[in-house]
């Protein structure tokens, strides 16, 4: 009986929710009533979050109404490809306006990103590639020179510009990673292809060889970032057999 006071505490709990945040005064007598305004909701709140700031209710309400749960065919102004075609454009703005929310918010990671790389390129040590990538040899190796697709053994240290450690294998194993485009940052799919087993070096990478627009945990967007790295050992790989594992769904 406990369980079931708790459960219609929760049901009280969430009417009374639904009631304080109801704008329009619908009355919300029943659990189902309650049920359908929070659906609303989420609905609203899932689409805002994807950039959506204003709302054309009439015809969203229109749009719902036409949905018939026993005929889920389209209503006859929509079929299916257009109603695809609409939807991937209208999603594509969507992606613009929020992008360039991001970018307008982490602009000053854009600047100091900018300005390090502008400084840093006048190194006499340092090499810039033609994507933007910079590199500097602390200790040149002697061995093989990876290719895609190979495994890299390494030992690694990742930074921000002001020091902060964000990833590292330093005091533990060295850590075996597949050269594949897609599993590994595009700074580090090109760069280690240009170092020999036992090359010590200094990576540099833009933002856009990085994570880019959308960071990564506690990367923010635009962030430029510093890699101390050791390729320790190559391992030479199957390229169909390494694409098809990384393929593979996860379990």
């Amino acid at each position: 009986m406990k369980l079931g006071i708790k459960v219609f505490g929760i049901v009280c709990l969430t009417a009374s929710l639904c009631s304080c945040g109801n704008k329009d005064n619908v009355k919300l007598e029943t659990l189902e009533d309650s049920a359908n305004f929070c659906l609303g909701y989420q609905t609203a709140a899932m689409w805002a979050q994807r950039g959506i700031d204003s709302l054309n209710n009439d015809a969203f309400i229109a749009g719902f109404k036409a949905f018939d749960i026993d005929d889920e065919k389209m209503p006859l102004e929509l079929d299916q490809e257009l109603y695809s075609d609409l939807m991937q454009r209208y999603s594509a703005i969507l992606e613009e306006r929020q992008l360039a929310k991001m970018k307008a918010e982490f602009a000053p990671n854009i600047e100091a990103g900018e300005k390090f790389l502008a400084e840093n390129k006048e190194k006499a040590a340092v090499i810039t590639t033609a994507s933007g990538l910079q590199y500097e040899i602390i200790k040149e190796g002697t061995g093989a020179k990876p290719a895609l697709f190979d495994t890299i053994v390494v030992h690694y240290n990742g930074t921000l510009l002001d020091g902060t450690v964000f990833d590292s294998s330093i005091g533990n194993e060295p850590v075996s990673l597949p050269l594949i485009p897609g599993a590994l940052i595009q700074g580090w799919i090109e760069a280690f292809p240009l170092f020999a087993e036992g090359t010590k070096a200094k990576l540099y990478i833009p933002y856009d060889l990085a994570y880019g627009e959308y960071g990564s945990r506690e990367i923010q967007p635009y962030s430029t970032l510093i890699f101390d790295v050791e390729l320790l050992k190559v391992k030479k790989g199957n390229p169909d057999a390494a694409t098809m594992k990384f393929n593979q769904p996860m379990q």
